[in-house]
């Protein structure tokens, strides 16, 4: 199954649009790599490093709910030219990965050329009613499950699916010691950490920052001997997150804290802190994994909250760790309940109780012994090849 049954260069297109599903494409590139794959992509930042085709940059598409969603509208006319390279171009297979507002859309043009998809990290993965994945289960030929419960949802709903694991069990890996990780970013290694972790949209940036930042001041106020460290993408330009760089620095030294903006090195960091005040999203769980307690905060604007409540049944948890170990093994902060008090208060919790500290460590031990065995991206690849190899005339 390793090799493509003739000798044909298929063409392969990958698609992610946010951060983490981008980190998460361009290390499955580099396992597909291996392979005999022409490969086309639409990506971030992680993506356009690899040795690939990239068809258009989807670094700063994300956004949370309608009313920002509307400002991606300018950007619609890439589905036609994205549809366009599907009819001309023919590609032999397409790989989703998370994103499933635009992939979905892409998944049902997929079906009508005749081509068929893998989608990694599939929508509604968290879903408890497999009418809910009917859609996406009928339509995406492989479905790629990092999560048990996203197995059994879809092997409900009666899809072509395979739990393969979660890929951080390969990745979440500290390379440093934290004592190199904090003379790396120019911090005292012998003074505690703290890492703020906004989140790497820009809409969380604006909503979120700064109430962490505000409560930051409460807890230095407590314990002056804490740094602080805002940890985001590398990029080589001016930007991250569709922000300056220039303009996050100044935000953080007019904060008064001790602390720096640290490019990089995202799980060096969160071994290095003490607690995590973190963003509610898939960082969460790259945390939980390292085994950092934490705050989980989230904040959207008014409007989309309110759209929020009127169209949707909000979940029990927002937290990726709870959400896994369906408990609040985790403080969760969310919208008027996320206020620089109640973040400090949560964050003197784990400071000062020891018997709390442990039990968010013990509960993220077991979060980790819940998404698989290493090789996840393997795992995911042979997938991909079998469908090749399926669709090969020589079979």
């Amino acid at each position: 199954m390793n090799e493509i049954a003739n000798n044909k260069k298929p063409k392969l297109l990958i698609v992610s649009g946010e951060t983490s599903g981008d980190f998460y494409a361009a290390s499955l590139i580099d396992v597909l790599l291996k392979y005999n794959f022409d490969i086309y992509a639409i990506g971030g930042i992680q993506t356009k490093r690899r040795k690939i085709k990239m068809l258009c940059d989807s670094t700063n598409w994300a956004a949370i709910g309608i009313f920002e969603a509307i400002k991606q509208i300018p950007r619609l006319p890439l589905l036609f030219l994205i549809r366009k390279f599907l009819a001309v171009e023919k590609p032999d297979i397409i790989v989703l990965v998370d994103y499933p507002g635009f992939n979905m859309w892409l998944v049902h043009q997929a079906k009508k050329f005749g081509i068929p998809t893998v989608y990694y990290f599939p929508p509604s993965k968290f879903a408890v009613d497999p009418t809910k994945v009917k859609d996406a289960a009928e339509s995406i030929t492989a479905v790629a499950a990092n999560f048990k419960i996203t197995y059994d949802i879809y092997k409900r709903a009666n899809a072509n699916v395979e739990f393969v694991g979660h890929p951080l069990v390969d990745l979440a890996k500290p390379i440093y010691t934290p004592k190199e990780t904090a003379i790396k970013y120019c911090l005292d290694p012998d003074r505690p950490v703290i890492a703020i972790c906004p989140g790497s949209r820009k809409s969380e940036l604006s909503e979120i920052l700064p109430t962490m930042l505000e409560a930051g001041k409460i807890i230095h106020e407590k314990y002056p001997e804490y740094q602080f460290i805002v940890p985001v993408i590398s990029t080589e330009g001016e930007e991250v997150f569709g922000v300056k760089k220039d303009d996050l620095k100044k935000q953080l030294k007019d904060s008064g804290l001790p602390i720096v903006l640290a490019e990089g090195r995202i799980y060096d960091i969160m071994n290095l802190a003490k607690i995590l005040l973190i963003s509610s999203g898939t960082a969460t769980l790259e945390g939980a994994f390292v085994g950092t307690p934490m705050v989980i905060c989230y904040k959207v604007s008014f409007l989309t909250e309110i759209q929020a409540r009127l169209f949707y049944k909000l979940p029990e948890f927002i937290g990726l760790p709870n959400i896994l170990l369906n408990k609040k093994a985790a403080p969760e902060l969310v919208q008027q309940d996320c206020t620089p008090q109640n973040i400090a208060e949560k964050a003197f919790d784990l400071l000062e109780k020891p018997e709390v500290y442990k039990q968010q460590k013990d509960d993220f031990a077991e979060l980790a012994r819940q998404l698989g065995q290493p090789g996840v991206n393997d795992r995911v690849a042979q997938m991909v090849m079998k469908i090749i190899n399926e669709k090969s005339p020589e079979k």
